[in-house]
């Protein structure tokens, strides 16, 4: 059997000197043991595109995937949340699921609506109805009495001072689908099983600034309070875990990873609202336009033009002049998209948008904000490089994060509104433990794609041509490659949309958690 313990966001800045301290005494032994290193993430680092490598051992070009939304080519006001059926690759469970082997799968991200696999399944985030809709039907009602309904969020959101309840419900969260975990795998053992964590992520976007003496908005009176919590909910998941694999058949493998790090943030950069001063992006013309833009350019302003105008944000995508605008931008890290009319001279454009984004810099200091420009190639190749952005962004080593909508307000660089002091980094981490496993092994070079081709070679199934994801072959004790197969088909390109409710039902919760803004 293969266990798989997914931390989403965990890193080994935070992991390392926990374990050198004795607070993390399994996952310390796993390493010791068995074979870890950092496991390099997608581009950009979020969690959807980067899941979705994970499970085709694809780059986004590959799958189709570059946010939590999307939209048609051309129409950028016209923006949905992805699910599932957007991606167009076969996932590795259903290569398993095809050789007889049997899954189950609890609360990986961008699994709703659930696939047919050969097990069981409980999607995860951007499920509407927090894994209701599982496949089969009704997989984890029938423990719901003694176990508690199955959670996939949290049920107490962050906010500035309710830390100790939102802790509180983070450990609850942990506690419970753990605990359906090891029901599942007692009542219903599986070859391969994975249990998702996503509390690891929230709890890092929301809390790092209670224990980072160095952010800019650490408070040192909260964080005697709240400056363990990461740790301790590490800790809670170290015991879990002990637990799970007590429970493991004899010869069993566990592998144990992230789909990126973490790190601080700082600010948030409105591209957007920089394309509008750049010229790059036009608002279309009148006087209501005018004075919303006027008004969305003080925090004070702001608030009072939202009531005045009956407007979550004043200005969107549908105040944009398309046929005159060159350039915006749309998702977490800066990914920035051409239109028509910037098509028409790419270069000139693309000098432009450099321009500019040379231009930002740090407040207070006046220093140039780092700013790294990536073309779209550097996502990896693949039939649906052109479904995303024409650049990445890196913004001062990702310590500064875009607005993933139009803007939060009128300022360029801004605070984040719902209180993030944690962003993603580019790497996460692996670690692999049991028989054909090095013993006691660093693993240098390990990318998220190539866990899909050596999950299947760890559990005898062939590995199909044309992944972009190669076998780990560094962290076997026999590393000769075995059988290979065609592809299975991929996916038909998904026909329609979720529901309008329940796409507003994830938006609402994503903007609830931080991973969006409305």
């Amino acid at each position: 059997m293969l266990l798989l313990l997914a931390l989403d966001g965990a890193t080994f800045d935070l992991l390392t000197p926990w374990m050198a301290a004795g607070y993390l005494p399994t996952l310390a032994r796993l390493v010791a043991e068995g074979t870890a290193g950092e496991l390099a993430s997608t581009l950009p680092p979020v969690t959807a595109p980067a899941w979705a490598s994970f499970m085709t051992g694809m780059h986004p070009a590959g799958h189709g995937l570059y946010d939590f939304f999307h939209h048609p080519a051309g129409q950028p006001q016209n923006i949905q949340m992805v699910h599932s059926g957007h991606i167009r690759a076969p996932l590795f469970w259903d290569y398993l699921s095809a050789a007889g082997r049997t899954v189950g799968i609890l609360n990986v991200p961008v699994t709703h609506p659930p696939r047919p696999v050969n097990g069981y399944l409980i999607p995860g985030l951007l499920s509407p109805d927090q894994g209701a809709t599982c496949y089969p039907a009704g997989v984890w009602q029938p423990y719901a009495s003694e176990l508690g309904p199955y959670r996939l969020t949290p049920a107490a959101l962050y906010r500035p001072g309710q830390e100790a309840a939102f802790i509180a419900d983070l450990h609850a969260l942990t506690r419970t689908q753990f605990a359906y975990a090891r029901r599942l795998l007692h009542d219903r053992p599986v070859d391969f099983f994975m249990l998702h964590i996503l509390a690891t992520d929230i709890a890092q976007h929301k809390l790092w600034r209670h224990m980072d003496p160095a952010h800019p908005w650490h408070d040192p009176a909260q964080a005697a309070r709240f400056g363990p919590a990461i740790r301790e909910l590490f800790q809670q998941i170290d015991r879990a875990l002990a637990d799970l694999l007590a429970s493991l058949p004899p010869g069993s493998t566990t592998l144990v990873m992230s789909d990126h790090g973490f790190g601080p943030q700082q600010q948030t950069a409105n591209l957007n609202i920089l394309f509008l001063a750049s010229g790059l992006l036009r608002l279309k013309p009148g006087r209501g336009t005018t004075l919303r833009r006027a008004a969305a350019r003080h925090p004070l302003t702001t608030r009072l033009g939202q009531r005045l105008w009956q407007r979550e944000k004043l200005l969107d995508f549908a105040d944009v002049d398309w046929p005159n605008s060159r350039a915006y931008a749309l998702g977490h890290m800066g990914q920035v998209y051409l239109t028509p009319p910037g098509r028409a001279n790419p270069q000139a454009t693309l000098a432009a948008i450099t321009t500019a984004l040379h231009s930002l810099r740090q407040p207070g200091t006046g220093q140039p904000l780092a700013v790294t420009i990536l073309p779209a190639s550097a996502a990896g190749p693949g039939p649906y490089q052109s479904h995303g952005p024409d650049l990445h962004l890196i913004l001062d080593g990702y310590r500064t994060v875009a607005y993933p909508m139009f803007a939060a307000d009128g300022r360029i660089l801004t605070a984040q509104r719902l209180g993030d002091s944690g962003h993603h980094r580019a790497n996460g981490i692996f670690i692999a433990h049991g028989p054909g496993i090095r013993p006691g092994h660093k693993l240098a070079g390990a990318r998220l794609v190539d866990l899909a081709p050596t999950i299947l070679h760890l559990l005898g199934v062939p590995i199909p041509t044309g992944l972009d994801g190669h076998l780990l072959s560094g962290a076997l004790l026999d590393p000769r490659p075995g059988p290979t197969q065609p592809p299975l088909p991929p996916p038909t390109d998904p026909a329609t949309t979720l529901p309008a409710s329940e796409q507003a039902e994830i938006a609402a919760r994503l903007q609830a958690l931080g991973y969006m803004e409305g």
